[in-house]
């Protein structure tokens, strides 16, 4: 009787034992082979790392990947859980530091040459006068994709004023106050969009002799942004929403001279500009592949050679003065970017290190524009500006209203 049950036994307990087999969850391959980049790689190798237990969310975005159909597609889902969506955010704050010292330094080039034209029975140097300039200005950039850094277009609104004075012969001293507002959307085919504000504040001077000058301009930066990242493979989406502020410096530096060919004014000069910019530590609120992000920032030097041109057409008691300017800059610092650190924010999860391709060094810079100014104390201006790379444009428009009083 008992041989006869023995193997009835046999057969009860490779049932239980396959049902018990069936109900653990399958182990995945490693993740880390499947990237395509060191950024993809990082997540993979934190995937592979985390603990055996997960969450029922985290296991059911895991199995997601799992069952993706190639390693394309697997590589994409570790890019898109990585932060490259937000590598770019110091360089939007760069960008307005930017556009904000070209318009002072736009601004200097058109009072000099206000100065020189002025009629003799016309203070306009040393008198202790107070002079106010209004910029209003738009702003579209694009920043080509690279390697764990996403395709970026922008788009931005500014208004910038400035008051200064002159103490002495030659020399102009003044601050400037200005906002930014920044719309971006990155990685268009997944629709992650920051909004960002940039309150600017600082010094200018600026001194010439009639055949050198020499400008100098500082600024104080507060951003604060409003991120938002979509997720999304077959089987899988996640929506993540985050508050997160920084705060910036820069510093500028430029030296020329002033030269008469004719009719026509022109400034060769060099440059040099510091730019610092960071952002704080955030932490995403959303899904389950909501991220905790360490801060990070760009410190960028920049040299520049250039020089620019203008021509004055006196019409009445008008003053027409087109000009153009074209320079070229170069990145001095091997490596202006630091890495980002982040790791899950819903659990105590090992971090992973992304390290962002950096911008192209070479950039070329072109402004132009028309004046017209009103017995040297009233001047309206109409400016171009645009920034070339080999993975970068940008392009703004400026209006500028400037009075002596």
């Amino acid at each position: 009787m008992s041989n006869r049950l023995f193997p009835i036994r046999r057969l009860i307990q490779s049932v239980v034992a396959l049902l018990l087999l069936a109900t653990q969850p399958a182990i995945a391959d490693p993740y880390a082979p499947y990237a395509a980049t060191p950024g993809e790689a990082a997540v993979g190798a934190m995937l592979d790392a985390m603990p055996g237990a997960a969450t029922s969310d985290r296991a059911a975005m895991l199995a997601s990947i799992d069952a993706l159909p190639t390693a394309t597609a697997r590589a994409d889902a570790l890019g898109q859980l990585s932060p490259r969506s937000y590598s770019l955010l110091p360089r939007l704050s760069i960008q307005s530091m930017d556009a904000a010292d070209r318009e002072i330094r736009s601004w200097l080039a058109e009072r000099r040459s206000i100065a020189i034209d002025a009629p003799a029975s016309v203070p306009v140097s040393g008198d202790r006068t107070i002079t106010m300039m209004l910029t209003g200005g738009v702003k579209q950039a694009t920043y080509k994709g690279r390697i764990d850094r996403p395709e970026v277009e922008s788009d931005s609104r500014s208004l910038r004023f400035a008051i200064d004075v002159k103490p002495v012969h030659g020399l102009i001293v003044g601050a400037s106050l200005g906002i930014d507002g920044i719309d971006a959307q990155l990685d268009p085919a997944q629709r992650p969009r920051i909004s960002q504000f940039n309150s600017m504040i600082g010094p200018y001077v600026s001194y010439s002799n009639g055949r050198f000058y020499a400008d100098a301009t500082a600024s104080y930066t507060l951003s604060e942004y409003k991120l938002r990242r979509l997720i999304s493979w077959p089987g899988f989406t996640g929506r993540m929403v985050a508050p997160v502020d920084g705060d910036g410096w820069a510093a500028s530096g430029e030296a020329g001279a002033m030269v008469r060919a004719g009719a026509v004014r022109i400034q060769p000069f060099a440059g040099l500009h510091y730019r610092y910019a960071d952002v704080s530590g955030f932490k995403e609120n959303g899904a389950d592949a909501a991220l905790e992000v360490a801060a990070f920032r760009t410190k960028s030097l920049r040299g520049a050679l250039g020089a620019r041109a203008s021509v004055n057409v006196a019409k009445g008691g008008w003053t027409l003065r087109p000009s153009v300017e074209a320079q070229w800059q170069r990145e001095l610092r091997s490596r202006p970017d630091s890495r980002i650190e982040a790791r899950f924010a819903t659990r105590d999860l090992p971090i992973f290190t992304l390290r962002p391709t950096r911008l192209a060094r070479d950039a070329g810079l072109v402004n132009a524009g028309i004046s017209a100014t009103w017995n040297s104390r009233t001047s309206v201006r109409l400016g171009y500006a645009g920034e070339f790379s080999s993975d970068r444009h940008v392009h703004a428009a400026t209006l500028t209203v400037g009075r002596r009083f």
